[in-house]
């Protein structure tokens, strides 16, 4: 039985697509979605080590300000696509974590025991998915549940 849905979101236009697609399944039955928004650490490492070179070095110590102040910022963007959600009908539960999204987007699944994971087949870092690798394809090789992939509604990808 269709249930919970987790809805993995990087904000792009793919997973905005797949946002239509989990509307559409409170008809089927589904209640529940866990929305869930990972800060890519890679990223922020890489971003960090970029702008120290540029400033003082006495700004490394205020990293976990600027990571902290990153991930209100998605969880207030999380936030709107609660009330869009809990307007449809569904329970809602909104998850914004640091870590490496593939890895947090399979250990959510687990730990929440969703019916469905439905994530956008292309992100929003494009360049570095790429070079590290898409997180939609090692989220299927990594999870038992089952996962609708949605492409980006428009033909950019």
């Amino acid at each position: 039985m269709l249930n919970k849905i987790l809805y993995p979101t990087d904000f792009s236009d793919s997973a905005r697509a797949a946002l239509a697609y989990v509307k559409k399944l409170h008809e089927a039955g589904a209640t529940q979605v866990v929305l869930l928004h990972v800060y890519d650490s890679r990223m922020i490492d890489l971003r960090w080590e970029i702008e120290s070179e540029y400033t003082d070095k006495g700004m490394i110590g205020a990293k976990d300000a600027v990571v902290k102040r990153l991930l209100d910022a998605s969880y207030k963007r999380l936030q709107e696509l609660e009330t869009e959600l809990r307007d449809t009908g569904f329970e809602t539960e909104l998850i914004v974590v640091e870590g490496i999204p593939y890895q947090e987007i399979t250990k959510t699944a687990a730990d929440k025991d969703v019916s469905l994971i439905i994530m956008g087949s292309h992100g929003e870092h494009g360049v570095v998915e790429r070079i590290i690798g898409s997180t939609t394809e090692r989220v299927l090789r990594e999870t038992s549940v089952p996962i609708l992939v949605v492409r980006p509604t428009n033909n950019e990808h």
